[in-house]
């Protein structure tokens, strides 16, 4: 094959660049490409870089996500970690296979949220609290089913009343 040398010797360096990053963190096919580009490979280089990562399982967008899971999903809601993991490129079925795969107790993080803030039961407390407690874990991704289930909040607080 009639193979440029210069092109040969730069691809060669897009590759040790992706290797050097990869050393420093743990990216996805997306992040990785995005980086590259940062730095002034062209496309062509960044896909063959990719592809070669792929081959020799440097790059697992799979592998990626459950770890993703499996580390912050004691202190994530699954909506949380489901929109990170898309903002980082990982396509929606991976997404899935890897919530599924490592179970994210939403219930258990609600209640050590609800215990560091000093919530012990609904008595006792104005429902401007509760809302505003029901709100804090609303937009931490949980939804308002599962936060009055934990919280056993009444109907009143709903999600009109917080953003």
């Amino acid at each position: 094959t009639d193979r440029d040398p210069g092109t040969e010797k730069r691809q060669k360096s897009a590759r040790d660049q992706a290797l050097t990053l990869l050393e420093y963190a743990d990216r996805t096919e997306q992040e990785l490409g995005r980086k590259l580009a940062d730095r002034g490979y062209s496309r062509e280089e960044i896909q063959n870089t990719i592809q070669f990562l792929l081959e020799y399982r440097y790059l697992d967008d799979r592998a990626y996500a459950q770890r993703y899971v499996r580390s912050r999903g004691q202190r994530k809601s699954c909506r949380q970690l489901r929109a990170e993991l898309e903002q980082k490129g990982i396509a929606g079925d991976l997404i899935e296979a890897a919530l599924e795969e490592e179970p994210v107790d939403e219930e258990a993080q609600i209640r050590r949220f609800l215990e560091k803030k000093g919530y012990y039961s609904q008595e006792d407390r104005d429902s401007r609290y509760l809302c505003r407690i029901a709100g804090a874990l609303a937009r931490k991704g949980f939804s308002y089913e599962q936060i009055r289930k934990v919280m056993g909040q009444p109907e009143q607080c709903n999600s009109s009343d917080t953003p």
